[in-house]
């Protein structure tokens, strides 16, 4: 199930990725106790973030942003409560 949140701070799709590629860091992700590399797309404006059982994709269209999070059997119990911080925090930034 990907994440949709609609943008309303922001006023386009690259003022949203440029938003968000200053919060999701490594530093971030390691509060939802999760160790990742992340890698920034600014041609096509997208983030992935990916690490041992966890990978996060954040692709931003002409009106929203589209995360999408995979899980290792491990991190499944999180998985509800990652997911509803990052929709909170992206709604908070874009």
């Amino acid at each position: 199930m990907a994440i949709k949140v609609s943008y309303t701070n922001v006023e386009d799709k690259s003022a949203a990725y440029t938003a968000v590629k200053e919060y999701i860091t490594p530093e971030t992700l390691e509060k939802w106790k999760v160790k990742a590399d992340v890698n920034y797309d600014d041609g096509g404006q997208k983030i992935n973030a990916k690490g041992k059982g966890f990978e996060l994709n954040i692709n931003f269209l002409d009106t929203e942003a589209q995360a999408e999070l995979k899980l290792s059997l491990l991190l499944k119990p999180l998985k509800g409560k990652i997911e509803e911080s990052l929709e909170k925090q992206l709604r908070r930034v874009v």
